[in-house]
């Protein structure tokens, strides 16, 4: 199968407008066309953030990039978490206030 020898998902450098005060940003490269974001890249993003200090954390989607990012090519898309800690609920917009402003996680995004 050609699909099957595709990477898995894995942890690279945050997009260069990470803010430096705040809960911890971590980012994952992926190929979107094959990836399951609950199943591949969730898990890495939660040990990401327990690596960042954020044990048990809930993740708050931040932003999604597919050019100018450090991925390799065979997965070129970066998507970027806020680590919130556990009994923050993401979905309240606490990810939303604790992340930067320029992403409402529509996937529209002038800067990509």
């Amino acid at each position: 199968m050609l699909l099957g020898g595709c990477p898995a998902p894995g942890p690279t450098g945050n997009p260069l407008d990470t803010p430096l005060e705040g809960p911890p940003v971590v980012s994952v490269c992926y190929a979107p066309l094959v990836t399951d974001r609950a199943g591949e890249i969730e898990p890495v993003a939660r040990t990401a953030c327990a690596d960042a200090g954020v044990a048990d954390a809930t993740l708050g989607y931040w932003k999604r990039t597919a050019i100018l990012n450090d991925c390799p090519l065979l997965k070129k898309s970066r998507i970027a978490y806020v680590c919130l800690p556990a009994g923050d609920d993401a979905s309240d917009g606490a990810a939303e206030s604790a992340a930067p402003a320029g992403d409402d996680g529509s996937g529209n995004h002038e800067a990509d």
